[in-house]
């Protein structure tokens, strides 16, 4: 992680406009947004006056009811299930000079976006747009793949499923709710229809293909522990492409 830090801190040394803006993206369960928030701390703790927001793009995934409209809600998360122009709209009126933005809130517990909710987004020097779209956008300075084997991300999106399943038993107005009272085996089999259908097919045709855009590649295994950075020649230049954490 000091490693990618230092990547971003020269990289953001060379630029004059506020905010620069990085772009972070990779599969579901990935840790994205774990990563993200990691990374927002230690760039503010690393230099006085130094200031970074986040934004996730699952604030502009269209609502469950417009999904079933334009009938693509099976293809959830999928590119065209999300408002990209608005999140676009958003990153211009802060880099005009907006002291702040109001984006929705999506709620994991729910699994849409929350009604009449919305998160205030401060100007920042840097802000992070993290979430699987998130180099959809074309507005950021710097991009960043988070990457690991496809069995890992299944584990971590199994164990990550299974947690709001459990979490969800005495809230019957969670999404998960339903599955919290079906058998073990029913939920498995649930989780992994949903994988193969749309997260998998998410990840194969629209996420991973994404990474040849991407400045740095970080390479996860393990318990989530980065094992590997790797540099596009324009991000590198004096550096040595490959770094270990």
């Amino acid at each position: 992680m000091d490693n990618l830090l230092s990547i971003i801190l020269k990289k953001y040394g060379q630029h004059h406009d506020n905010p620069y803006v990085i772009a972070l993206t990779g599969s579901v369960a990935v840790g994205k947004s774990t990563i993200a928030r990691e990374i927002a701390n230690r760039l503010a703790q690393s230099a006085a006056g130094l200031t970074v927001s986040v934004i996730s793009v699952d604030a502009f995934i269209f609502p469950n009811q417009e999904l079933v409209k334009r009938d693509i809600f099976q293809e959830k998360g999928f590119p065209q299930s999300y408002n990209l122009t608005a999140l676009s709209n958003k990153i211009g009126e802060l880099k005009k000079g907006a002291a702040s933005v109001s984006v929705p809130v999506y709620s994991q517990s729910i699994n849409d976006i929350a009604v009449n909710k919305y998160e205030k987004i401060k100007a920042a020097k840097i802000l992070i747009i993290e979430g699987v779209t998130a180099l959809r956008i074309h507005d950021y300075d710097l991009s960043i793949y988070i990457d690991a084997d496809t069995s890992l991300v299944y584990q971590w999106f199994l164990k990550r499923t299974l947690a709001f399943i459990d979490n969800s038993r005495q809230d019957p107005n969670s999404f998960y709710y339903p599955l919290s009272h079906m058998t073990p085996a029913k939920q498995l089999t649930l989780i992994d229809q949903t994988w193969r259908k749309t997260d998998l097919k998410n990840l194969t045709e629209f996420i991973e293909p994404m990474k040849k855009e991407a400045d740095i590649i970080v390479h996860k295994t393990d318990r989530h522990q980065i094992d590997k950075i790797t540099m596009t020649k324009s991000v590198s230049s004096n550096c040595p492409r490959s770094l270990k954490k």
